[in-house]
């Protein structure tokens, strides 16, 4: 009878360890914060609408906010979180093309609901060369 409820203990605990180390495996990281901000013009200041900044427009106000994005990766406990490489293109027509560029060593492990205020970004416009 003791063999029998030793062996039983063990194997609760077994499982026990077993469900904690799993538990941790799926983790959420992040592959690109909200980033939010404004594009400008460079000479007259003025905020430059329908600039495609990502996978959006920026508004009248020249106001654009990039979603969060996130994705799932199976891991183990003690592991760190990868790096976080974000680019992304500032393109108007007219106008000079920018990027957003993020690094962050440890990334990766950014919380949910992270936000990168980008401020105020200003675009130059071309220089169109004049033939005589």
């Amino acid at each position: 009878m003791n063999k029998l409820n030793l062996r039983k203990y063990g194997i609760i605990v077994t499982l026990i360890i077993v469900a904690f180390l799993f538990q941790s495996c799926l983790v959420s990281r992040c592959q690109r914060p909200q980033i939010m901000g404004y594009i400008y013009d460079e000479s007259t200041k003025t905020p430059i609408e329908n600039c495609k900044v990502g996978e959006s427009l920026t508004n009248a106000m020249g106001y654009f906010n990039l979603k969060e994005m996130r994705y799932s990766q199976f891991t183990f406990v003690g592991y760190e979180a990868p790096p976080l490489h974000v680019n992304e293109t500032i393109y108007k027509e007219g106008y000079e093309k920018k990027s957003i560029d993020l690094h962050n060593p440890f990334g990766g492990g950014m919380r949910k609901g992270a936000v990168h205020k980008a401020d105020t970004i200003y675009l130059k416009k071309k220089v169109v060369p004049v033939l005589n």
